[in-house]
């Protein structure tokens, strides 16, 4: 239970900055990793050619390494040129993270509910997780707008969700013994 509560701090926190440095951080985040991938290609490439020369590797692995290089070094580029388009594709996917994150502790609510007699405001959190990836997944492009703020406030709430929920259920268990 402790790893638990230790995740769901690491989420507030993380929720907390995804927040507070919404604005001048997404762009430049992005393109940190576009660079990142533009690097990581070129090494791949480089690989091929000094692996070519000393005639080390077999044509499939070159072709998977060269593969990799190119797919790495084109999405880098369009990572760098276009972080709002891929910060759209992103939300999309994040909406559909805190869907299943809403999902899963509505589920672990509803098992624990069969033993334990749980309150009702237990699962407010997994209702507004389900509301808001519902909300970035329809308007992605509006969400894209707030990244941060929308899927910053969701990883604090999950984050509290289940620090409560792991704080209640350690709770109930040494009461019960």
């Amino acid at each position: 239970m402790l790893n638990v509560v230790v995740r769901s701090v690491c989420v507030i926190l993380i929720g907390v900055l995804m927040v507070v440095l919404r604005e001048a951080f997404m762009p430049v985040i992005i393109q940190f990793v576009g660079a990142a991938f533009v690097v990581s290609g070129a090494i791949s490439l480089f690989n091929v050619y000094v692996l070519g020369k000393r005639g080390v590797s077999r044509k499939f692995d070159m072709f998977v390494l060269a593969t990799a290089g190119v797919a790495g070094i084109a999405l880098g580029v369009w990572l760098l040129l276009s972080p709002a388009m891929f910060l759209s594709m992103l939300m999309l996917l994040l909406g559909v993270l805190l869907l299943a994150i809403g999902f899963y502790q509505l589920a672990m609510l509803l098992m624990a509910q069969r033993r334990l007699h749980l309150s009702l405001y237990m699962y407010i959190v997994p209702l507004l997780l389900l509301a808001i990836g519902v909300l970035v997944i329809v308007n992605p492009f509006e969400a894209a707008g707030l990244p941060f703020l929308v899927v910053g406030v969701g990883a604090i709430l999950a984050g509290l969700s289940d620090l409560a929920g792991s704080l209640y259920l350690i709770h109930r268990s040494k009461a019960i013994k």
